[in-house]
């Protein structure tokens, strides 16, 4: 038993001695690098000087090259998705021609200043499947096999209520704005969607005219009818297969009534152009100026560089002096 707890207190202290060795030459290699940026610290304070120095002429040269980003958000109408997409994907190459910015009512160099021009469909998957029941009915039937990756493609653009149209400047120039409303304007002067839609507000209108004096018709009838009752009404309240309408079905037709009344005259308010701007934003910066990045990440990048340059050297210094020390023992 004495041997075996001698064994036992000899197996700990070796453990002891393992771990406080470990520590020793932990402490060890941290004393040695504090020792080592100590004895360099002039190097490195030249080093991250010089990458502060470098890194805000990146980041106020980078700023200068900034992204200026416009965003709007329209509700294509009357079927005009494709038009819009269509003038919008050739824009980039028709601003080179000087003929065409004319028509604008802009100059070629003022365009120059328009980096990239984007239009994409706010994706909504309920606006496809609502738009696949409209086509096809019941619209359970492709939720199961629906791949959403389909919603990017660009037969279904046209399914989306809200598109963003995101307009890139070069520079915030003065006249960006005259830019972006030149665009919008020349897409609203196009003559077909003009005639298209002159057509459609002149249907709208008299349908609406229509609905409000079968409306009237109806109210007035029920009027009648509460304040007059007879026999006669009686047998239409309770006719079933009569072509007469009766009590339940004028009150059918009058809410179908009602809901279309304002439905046109939701048309007439909101669609008297083949889209409607949901939301006009302002020109902004996609970056802030200074924002820590090149300013702290090139002197860390420079440090670390010359530190790990050090760390080289010094394994291989004592690399060598172990090769020789084998050598020389040999």
């Amino acid at each position: 038993m004495n041997q075996e707890n001698q064994s036992e207190e000899i197996d700990l202290m070796q453990v002891f001695g393992m771990i406080k060795d470990f520590f020793r030459k932990f402490l060890r290699l941290i004393i040695s690098i504090v020792s080592f940026y100590k004895k360099k610290w002039v190097l490195f304070l030249i080093l991250g000087l010089v990458g502060g120095g470098l890194g805000f002429f990146m980041d106020q040269y980078q700023n200068k090259k900034n992204n200026y980003q416009q965003e709007i958000i329209i509700a294509p109408k009357y079927n005009s998705v494709e038009y819009i997409y269509d003038f919008i994907e050739d824009l980039e190459d028709n601003f080179k021609d000087e003929v065409f910015v004319n028509t604008l009512g802009l100059d070629i160099d003022l365009v120059e200043d328009v980096k990239k021009i984007v239009l994409e469909p706010i994706i909504q998957p309920m606006d496809v499947l609502n738009e696949l029941k409209e086509n096809y009915g019941d619209k359970e039937s492709f939720i199961e096999v629906y791949d959403e990756k389909l919603l990017e493609e660009k037969k279904y653009r046209n399914f989306y209520k809200q598109h963003r149209l995101t307009i890139t400047f070069k520079d915030r120039g003065a006249d960006n704005n005259k830019i972006t409303k030149a665009i919008l304007e020349y897409i609203k002067s196009n003559s077909y969607f003009k005639e298209v839609l002159d057509l459609e507000l002149k249907q709208t209108t008299a349908s609406l005219d229509q609905n409000r004096k079968s409306l009237q018709f109806i109210n007035e009838y029920l009027t009648n009818l509460s304040q007059n009752p007879s026999q006669s009404d009686q047998a239409v309240i309770f006719a079933s297969e009569s072509e007469i309408p009766t009590i339940s079905s004028l009150i059918r037709r009058k809410d179908a009534l009602i809901n279309q009344i304002t439905e046109e005259e939701k048309t007439l308010a909101l669609d008297k152009e083949i889209f409607t701007i949901v939301a006009y934003g302002d020109i902004i910066s996609k970056r802030k100026i200074l924002i820590n990045r090149r300013l702290l990440v090139v002197p860390f990048l420079l440090i670390g560089l010359v530190s790990v340059f050090f760390l080289f050297r010094y394994i291989s210094r004592e690399a060598l002096a172990f090769v020789n020390s084998e050598q020389n023992t040999n």
